[in-house]
């Protein structure tokens, strides 16, 4: 992500708070009667932490101690890249003092194009994880994770992993498919994601796939815009019904025009339904106006189901990334 945020401010001038494809208010979404909060799952989904200044240090620092102090019952967490930067050692063991500071045990990180920028990914592997590309299942809930795996501002993802995702969603039509990548995929709708180097390049290709097997949410960072302006949520039918879903930046922008936020998403045990939020790390509030409920393929089911078919990550034999030239 660059640091032009110029024609981002400007849009959020202009549009201001948009209308969004499945708004309701915080207060009605927790008081409707398929709303348990016991039976629930949820999950915090942040990205774009990226610092370059003591003040992106602190918005990180005081996101995680909005959510110790205000935002209990989080499962596990979600970073979709760009947690450094620059690929210093130094960052990357802030960014896991500072995340173990937190209640929340569990994290899902992906590479974004920042924290390949200088070491091609080595710091993450060794100080995150040494999968790159993985998938994980909750219930009867698949989680599927795509890093980025060339430098460079579009998010990359090599034929051998396409392949792997591919065969992930088909073979899993049984479950809710939630998926996550660095950057958009192009054709998604989402603000801003049609622009060079703003989407996954070879987008073409899990489009394709997407008009005949379901994915119900597709998450993604990489943009920095805020929540509140217009289509940073979209339901595209045409690609069977998957909701794609930005996440705006930790860390704040454009002299704090843009403040430090992420999302909280719920799924309700016995229920077909998912709540989205807007948490406001530096008002310490959710932004109720942009709550949104989505309707999933089938309900989550909270017990144990029927494992994966196919593996959790990609074969150890990779291929080059030849992906599309045209997203």
């Amino acid at each position: 992500m660059t640091r032009a945020l110029l024609p981002f401010i400007a849009a959020v001038l202009i549009l201001g708070s948009s209308c969004r494809i499945g708004y309701t208010s915080g207060k009605e979404m927790l008081e409707a009667d398929w709303f348990d909060p016991i039976n629930t799952l949820t999950v915090w989904v942040l990205a774009d932490i990226q610092p370059t200044k003591k003040s992106h240090k602190e918005a990180w620092e005081e996101a995680v101690s909005d959510v110790n102090e205000n935002v209990p019952g989080i499962d596990f967490a979600i970073v979709a890249g760009d947690i450094v930067n620059d690929t210093e050692e130094e960052t990357f063991d802030w960014y896991v003092n500072t995340r173990n500071g937190s209640y929340v045990e569990e994290w899902y990180e992906i590479i974004g194009n920042h924290d390949l920028k200088t070491d091609r990914g080595k710091l993450f592997k060794e100080k995150l994880r040494k999968e790159t590309d993985y998938a994980i299942l909750k219930g009867n809930i698949l989680f599927i994770f795509m890093s980025d795996s060339e430098r460079g501002k579009s998010t990359v993802i090599s034929d051998e992993t396409f392949e792997w995702w591919k065969d992930l969603v088909v073979n899993n039509q049984d479950k809710i498919i939630v998926v996550v990548t660095h950057a958009p995929l192009k054709g998604s709708g989402i603000s801003f994601s049609a622009w060079k180097g703003r989407n996954i390049v070879g987008s073409r290709r899990f489009r394709q796939v997407l008009k005949d097997y379901r994915v119900d949410l597709w998450f993604s960072g990489h943009l920095h815009i805020p929540h509140g302006i217009l289509s940073t949520t979209a339901k595209k039918e045409h690609l069977g019904g998957t909701v794609f879903i930005h996440v705006s930046s930790i860390r704040p922008e454009a002299a704090g025009m843009k403040e430090s936020e992420s999302r909280v998403m719920t799924f309700v045990c016995g229920s077909d339904k998912v709540l989205v939020r807007v948490r406001n790390h530096e008002r310490h509030q959710y932004m109720t106006n942009l709550d949104e409920v989505f309707t999933l393929s089938k309900p989550y089911e909270c017990k144990d189901v029927n494992p994966v078919a196919g593996p959790l990550t990609p074969g150890k034999t990779a291929r080059a990334a030849t992906p599309e030239t045209t997203p």
